[in-house]
């Protein structure tokens, strides 16, 4: 008989509390020692009179290095089914 740790299952119930969808068309990614910055904006908004832009943040994201590895890989899997033809 092998030696293998029990392997326990557990069951995952996703909960949805704040399902607001937000558009966004910028992001701006900041790494600290630790953890990745995702900041997400609408996009740019000029201001013709000053002559600068600015770009408001709506949403923050802050991940561990290895989350954003995970997000990065599971993306590019996406990424790469929505290339191919989607049948119906």
């Amino acid at each position: 008989m092998e030696n293998q740790p029990d392997k326990k299952q557990t069951k995952i119930q996703v909960k949805y509390e704040d399902m607001t969808a937000r558009y966004s068309n910028q992001v701006v990614v900041t790494a600290g020692a630790e953890e990745v910055y995702l900041d997400f904006s609408s996009g740019l908004i000029r201001d013709q009179g000053q002559g600068f832009a600015t770009l408001p943040i709506h949403t923050r994201i802050a991940m561990t290095r290895a989350g954003l590895q995970r997000v990065y890989d599971v993306l590019g899997q996406a990424l790469g089914k929505g290339a191919q033809p989607n049948p119906r």
